[in-house]
């Protein structure tokens, strides 16, 4: 089980139809992961909760991926 934010830091003079192409494809990728996933209000960070072998080959298959500050950190059971 993962814990993985998301935050994408788009370039300010991105062509707003290519940036909503990439977040729409992003959010469409996202909605296929096996795990619960929110967004945070007032930006674009995720935080999403998933059971995967390989997070990282997830996360680097996100259209979103070379604007993304990413953090994962692995959760064990007690």
């Amino acid at each position: 089980m993962w814990l993985i934010r998301l935050h994408a830091r788009l370039p300010l003079d991105m062509d707003p139809e290519v940036r909503a192409d990439l977040i729409q494809r992003t959010r469409d990728l996202l909605a296929t992961w096996q795990g619960e996933a929110w967004r945070i209000p007032g930006g674009w960070t995720w935080v999403l909760l998933i059971d995967a072998p390989d997070p990282h080959q997830l996360i680097s298959a996100l259209p979103l991926d070379p604007w993304l500050e990413v953090t994962v950190e692995p959760l064990v059971g007690d």
